[in-house]
């Protein structure tokens, strides 16, 4: 019977283990990880849009050289740009260029908020921001329709979305209100 348990077990891990092998060098996968890498790297180049809307390149460290607010003022703001899945991707949006159809920016917020604090002097003014970015593409399923190693399909192509989000955070920002 302690045989018969180890050949049971012996046997269904080696068809875990091959069925594992076949899925992890699909072409399915291989196309789910590339496309899930171009929405990477649409959520990543979200969040360099963003910073460079809060903090313009050459301009003085000052709150009102951001192009998000013009008072000083903190605040939250979703800015979605001339987004790629509206506009495209010939028409020169910054945003989209190199990356595929079906590849958008789905969510682009901005929170900024004053630290209150006692080692705050002067006309300085300490900030926090939080940059949330999210990308989807869609990845075809890929079937005999499909051409080998193309992500063109002819027919009905069936279609699923992979979501990336990147968050980046940082604290005690300091802009010269007075620098104005």
């Amino acid at each position: 019977m302690l045989l018969t348990a180890i050949a049971v077990i012996v046997v269904f891990s080696l068809l875990i283990a091959v069925s594992a092998r076949m899925l992890m060098n699909s072409d399915q996968n291989k196309v789910t990880v590339s496309v899930g890498m171009q929405a990477e790297l649409l959520a990543h180049t979200g969040t360099e849009f963003a910073m460079a809307q809060l903090f313009p390149l050459g301009a003085s460290n000052g709150s009102l050289s951001s192009l998000l607010w013009g008072d000083g003022e903190p605040a939250s703001k979703s800015i979605l740009p001339a987004n790629c899945s509206s506009v495209s991707h010939e028409d020169g949006n910054i945003l989209c260029n190199g990356f595929r159809d079906g590849c958008y920016l789905d969510k682009l917020y901005i929170d900024v908020k004053k630290i209150i604090s006692d080692d705050v002097s002067g006309s300085d003014v300490l900030y926090e921001y939080q940059i949330t970015s999210s990308a989807v593409c869609d990845v075809p399923f890929i079937s005999s329709s499909c051409a080998p190693n193309s992500a063109t399909c002819s027919g009905n192509t069936s279609y699923y979305k992979v979501k990336r989000t990147e968050t980046t955070k940082a604290s005690d920002i300091s802009w010269n209100v007075s620098a104005e």
